[in-house]
């Protein structure tokens, strides 16, 4: 009977070596991991683009890791991510707990399949329309749209007159109102409460994402950590609140457009919405992982001011009643759940990553004033004058815009694509359910490709003509099939918002300059930089 036992226990061990050792081969090269967890614990969970950039170091441009119960594959040569995300088989999302379990794989970020080639080619061609195009017929109004923010930016700055101000802030706030009106038709009032706690919560959710990274690998976390079920409950709590904020608004434009709700559209849970207040109003609850009390206010649709020019939602709106009326099999894609979870990150996206990079664009400037100097005279020669800006024609001003992508990349570790199917990158075998990292940090810091890689130096951009350089190893927006959609609205705020402010303004810090340990940055779902105080002062 032992013998028997022994024997038995042989061979399912040998065979679960043998199938490991199949599964391994032709895999590319990786350290190893521990059970379960794999390389997870030698992660900087603060800093995990260090850690997997050394480790590129290592093992080279192409490699595997284990983490949690996800394998992983990590690039960190263009060459390599340009052929991978060209590819329909690297078109998918990594099966990641955030993204599948708490964002279902709605919306466009977390979606894949059908579903995000459907939503993918509305917005393109919606955002498109308006404007985001180099030679569109309506690229003019969209940068008038654009300016309108500016404007606010800078009479909040006069309003703050030679006080310190937290410039930052200042201009999310004007930016947020320029997306605002792109994607719902609306801005909010300047100082509005529900506008603040909206950007809080919001804020508070991608900063407690990063915090929880390590539940996407291992999702039973949440069952015996209190801190990161703490972190769950404040990412579920603010997206439920987000959207039904957002469904107030739909209902708002619905109201506008004269459209009715299609039967199969409907939103379950937010069937008794608007019978909470007498009025309609949204209750709106502001929750924090570090508080015990809860704030709450009621939200009315009609304080928004409603704007001029196309948006999202009323593009939306329009498709969805069309494909439901016309009973198409592709009005799958158009429910309201759905449209929830597409506002949300057409918003996030659209705001965070231009907000962010403008932070550190502007404490670049001024810890650079050198560098300010070049791009303000080169403003003030191409537009002396109020006139709608146009990039191309401020090399130096994009250069500067593009050596603070590079030094401080604000997704360092890239957005990670899913492997949807069995195949090759490198003469390696890249399993099906693999999540694929474009490891941004490697490459953009990698001194082989650039030199003095941690000096801010915006010539690299600059040819010796001049005219702007675009290197190959240059990706702040991804690449491929996925590449973000609105990568041109985002140079067109940037480029448009920091021509008008250093036309008229000169920024300098009002505080010390940030330490070499602040100037890492803070990861999140952005690197964010170190919060500082600026003087603006008039030229």
């Amino acid at each position: 009977m032992d013998f028997f036992f022994i024997w038995l226990m042989t061979f399912v061990v040998g065979f679960w070596i043998f199938k490991k050792m199949k599964e391994w081969q032709n895999l590319p090269p990786g350290p190893w991991g521990l059970p379960f967890v794999g390389y997870l614990p030698f992660i900087d969970k603060h800093e995990p683009h260090l850690t997997l950039t050394q480790l590129s170091k290592q093992y080279g441009p192409i490699y595997g890791i284990g983490m949690g119960n996800i394998y992983a594959v990590v690039l960190s040569d263009h060459k390599l991510i340009r052929d991978a995300f060209a590819k329909d088989s690297f078109s998918g999302r990594a099966p990641l707990y955030l993204t599948h379990g708490i964002m279902h794989g709605n919306g466009i970020i977390c979606a894949e399949g059908a579903l995000w080639k459907d939503q993918r080619k509305l917005i393109t061609m919606w955002l498109k329309s308006f404007g985001m195009s180099k030679h569109s017929l309506s690229r003019e109004k969209l940068e008038k749209r654009i300016a309108s923010g500016v404007y606010e930016l800078l009479e909040n700055i006069e309003k703050a007159s030679e006080s310190s101000m937290d410039l930052s802030k200042l201009l999310t706030n004007s930016l947020g109102n320029v997306i605002n009106e792109i994607i719902f038709g609306y801005k909010f009032p300047p100082e509005d409460i529900t506008w603040h706690w909206l950007r809080q919560i919001q804020e508070e959710g991608c900063h407690e994402m990063g915090v929880a990274g390590a539940i996407n690998f291992l999702p039973f976390i949440r069952f015996i950590s209190s801190s990161t079920r703490k972190s769950m409950e404040v990412i579920v709590r603010g997206q439920a609140q987000t959207h039904r904020l957002y469904a107030s608004i739909i209902a708002k434009r619905r109201k506008l457009l004269n459209i009715e709700k299609p039967k199969g559209a409907e939103y379950t849970p937010h069937a008794y919405l608007f019978n909470e207040h007498p009025e309609g109003h949204i209750k709106c609850i502001k929750y924090s992982k570090h508080a015990s009390n809860t704030e709450v206010h009621y939200f009315s649709s009609e304080i928004l001011i409603r704007t001029d020019g196309e948006c999202i939602l009323d593009n939306f709106l329009v498709e969805q009643k069309r494909r439901f009326d016309s009973n198409e099999e592709c009005a799958q894609y158009m429910t309201d759940e759905q449209l929830l979870y597409l506002l949300a990150d057409m918003f996030g996206a659209g705001l965070d990553t231009t907000s962010v990079t403008l932070a550190w664009f502007l404490l670049y400037m001024a810890l650079y004033p050198e560098e300010q100097e070049i791009v303000r005279k080169e403003i003030l020669s191409v537009y002396p004058e109020e006139d709608v800006v146009d990039s191309t024609r401020l090399p130096h001003l994009m250069a500067a815009l593009c050596e603070t992508q590079r030094i401080r990349s604000i997704v360092p570790v890239g957005i990670p694509h899913g492997c949807v199917q069995e195949t090759y990158l490198a003469n390696y075998r890249i399993p099906k359910g693999t999540m694929v990292v474009p490891l941004q940090w490697a490459i953009h810091m990698d001194p082989d490709v650039w030199e003095d890689p941690e000096i801010y130096k915006p010539s690299r951009f600059l040819a010796p003509d001049g005219t702007l350089l675009k290197p190959q190893e240059f990706i702040p927006f991804q690449t491929g099939k996925r590449m973000c959609p609105g990568d041109e609205l985002s140079r067109m705020l940037s480029c448009g918002l920091v021509a008008r402010l250093f036309r008229r303004k000169r920024i300098r810090l009002a505080s010390e300059p940030p330490s070499p340990e602040e100037m890492r940055g803070k990861v999140g779902v952005t690197l964010s930089p170190p919060s500082v105080k600026y003087y603006c002062d008039p030229l």
